[in-house]
């Protein structure tokens, strides 16, 4: 049998648990690991899916476009075949391809390492690696390190970004509005997917670039995912689901002039003044609700912002019947004034 040249580790005895510690580089323990994800369909799966978002964000970190050099110390956990050994100080593991290391924790992170995600980037990580755990075994390290953990505070994650921006380690704005514009193109729940080119496909209605200079607008000081704002808007699946959920009342309104690029409903101008629209929206909605954003989550669903979106379709965003009438809606200064035009009739 094919095995990896012997790696150094360090053996530990925990309880009834033994396992090895040691480091290898990130694509050599990718090319050995595989995973099982667990679905209705699969019940014999332990690991979660792997999430596309995730594993895009995690390779820009790996390549530096999110934040400096980057680094990884937490270990990553993997459950080695019987073909594994320990002697003399040294872990020989099978070079098994896609098939030696059954990976526990910590799967986003090694897969990160695809080239698809972060290219040519590779560097050591630090691996646990068990022999010949047994499935309930495996099952109960997962749940019991994705289970019991508390999750940090999104408030704090934020509040330590002007510290970040004093290093000029992040430029947070960009990265997190490319992320969100990432998921409303890829979740299938999402009436944007597949419908923004990202890569300068053609034949999309809007380029990422736009929508990202749209959705920036939403965390400069005082608008509605800023800091700043008392209402927690913080938590990043939060920030996602309210902008999927309100596209997707609008799209629900707007069914033939959705994805037309006879209206400007889906071009720049339109998807930055209906976020202007929206940030108004969540102000009234606190004036009459309280707080739309608790411990649960987002505390606001489609229902709530029908009498909005019923209102504002009223207006047709077409572009011909714009120009008809003598509006360009051209520039920033053009989204303000279509704003404006569609704040009237909303709440008139």
């Amino acid at each position: 049998m094919d095995y990896l040249e012997p790696i150094l580790a360090i053996p530990i005895k925990q309880g009834d648990y033994q396992f090895y510690i040691f480091k290898i580089n990130a694509k050599k323990l990718l090319s050995i690991s595989y995973t099982s994800e667990r679905t209705k369909s699969n019940r014999t799966g332990i690991q979660r899916g792997l999430r596309r978002d995730r594993l895009i964000a995690i390779g820009k970190y790996l390549k530096g476009q999110i934040a400096g050099e980057p680094i990884l110390p937490n270990t990553i956990i993997v459950s080695l075949s019987p073909d594994s050994f320990f002697k003399d100080g040294y872990l020989n593991i099978p070079n098994r391809a896609a098939g030696e290391a059954f990976v526990i924790d910590g799967q986003h992170r090694l897969w990160s390492f695809n080239e698809e995600f972060s290219g040519e980037t590779d560097f050591e990580v630090v691996v646990s690696a068990f022999i010949e755990l047994p499935d309930e075994k495996k099952a109960l390290i997962f749940r019991t390190i994705n289970g019991e953990q508390r999750k940090i505070n999104p408030s704090l994650v934020y509040d330590l970004i002007p510290m970040l921006r004093d290093k000029n380690w992040v430029e947070f704005e960009n990265w997190r509005s490319q992320e969100i514009v990432e998921i409303l193109n890829s979740d299938p729940k999402s009436p944007w997917a597949n419908k923004i080119s990202m890569v300068g496909e053609p034949g999309k209605i809007i380029s990422q670039s736009s929508f990202v200079t749209a959705i920036k607008k939403l965390f400069k000081k005082g608008h509605l995912f800023s800091t700043s704002e008392s209402q927690n808007f913080l938590e990043a699946v939060t920030q996602e689901k309210l902008l999927i959920v309100y596209f997707n009342a609008i799209s629900d309104q707007y069914s033939i002039e959705w994805d037309n690029k006879d209206y400007l409903l889906c071009k720049y101008i339109g998807v930055s003044a209906l976020l202007m629209l929206l940030e108004r929206i969540i102000a009234d909605l606190q004036n009459k609700n309280g707080e739309i954003v608790n411990n649960e989550g987002l505390n606001i669903d489609e229902g709530s912002l029908s009498p909005y979106v019923t209102r504002l379709r009223a207006y047709s965003f077409s572009a011909k019947e714009a120009k008809d009438e003598g509006k360009s809606y051209v520039g920033e200064g053009g989204v303000n004034e279509l704003y404006k035009k569609i704040s009237s009739i909303v709440f008139a």
